[in-house]
């Protein structure tokens, strides 16, 4: 079985990334290419076992495999049974190769052990996307994020991964649930049982930015619920979100949002 779409290709050639192609191969077909694609290619295996030969190299590919290539890198692929399965998405744009260099796709690359399930929510969302002949601007975007969520499966070993996820967890819970109180670093760090330093170094390298900057980002978000959801004043809200001074409070969510609370209460939904 089959599930592919092709996009027709017209106005989304302006974006940073745009879908050529994205399917589900069930079972995979072996497929040489001399030249390689003309566009980038993403794939993941879901079921059974396949081969990839890339750069003189062959690489088992089952259940957790992913594998980036390049455009005009010489490869083939081939399934070892009849019930290799794989999810894959081909994607081009004006500044794509720049772009990806950027993020670390400085050329072909393969790992075993990705987290398909992650993959597949974000994969499926944009595989929906994919087949409305108008969506093409939210294709771009779900395409973004696949390939961040790649990055981070392919450059980050999992046991990084996981390491700096469960040092993490207990702040991001403590600062979801009591984010209107006055956290401190030294707080979080505490919960991950780490020095401040640390803690921080883990936090950004997972989640890009500082704890407390994330705390302030967090605030923000619920700041702007509250006010497209509910009629509470400002002061209300600054004070409801961990503020205790409206005027302070005003100043970190234009350096957010790039305007003020009132303003976006005024703008309300077309800005959310």
């Amino acid at each position: 079985m089959k599930n592919t779409v092709y996009p027709i290709i017209a106005s989304q050639t302006s974006l940073p990334f745009y879908l050529t192609g994205i399917g589900i191969s069930e079972p995979e077909y072996h497929v040489i290419r001399e030249s390689g694609l003309i566009s980038h290619q993403l794939l993941y295996t879901t079921g059974g076992e396949g081969v990839l030969n890339v750069g003189g190299v062959s690489y088992i590919q089952k259940k957790g495999s992913l594998f980036y290539l390049p455009p005009t890198l010489k490869h083939e692929y081939y399934p070892k049974d009849n019930n290799w399965t794989t999810c894959w998405v081909v994607f081009r744009g004006a500044f794509a190769k720049q772009l990806l260099g950027e993020l670390g796709f400085n050329g072909a690359a393969c790992i075993s052990d990705a987290d398909t399930d992650k993959l597949d929510v974000l994969f499926k969302r944009l595989l929906s996307a994919a087949n409305e002949p108008v969506a093409h601007e939210r294709s771009s975007a779900l395409l973004y994020e696949l390939i961040l969520l790649a990055r981070e499966q392919l450059f980050v070993p999992s046991r990084e991964r996981n390491t700096a996820d469960s040092l993490i967890k207990p702040a991001l819970d403590m600062m979801e649930a009591e984010y209107m109180r006055d956290i401190t670093l030294a707080e979080l760090a505490e919960s991950a049982g780490v020095t401040p330093q640390h803690f921080c170094r883990v936090f950004k390298a997972r989640l890009g930015s500082r704890p407390l900057e994330y705390l302030a980002r967090l605030r923000i978000s619920k700041a702007k619920q509250l006010l497209v959801d509910t009629d509470m004043t400002i002061a209300e809200i600054a004070a409801a979100v961990g503020y205790n001074d409206q005027t302070y409070f005003g100043v970190v969510f234009k350096r957010y949002e790039g305007m003020s609370p009132s303003g976006f209460r005024r703008l309300g939904a077309f800005v959310v």
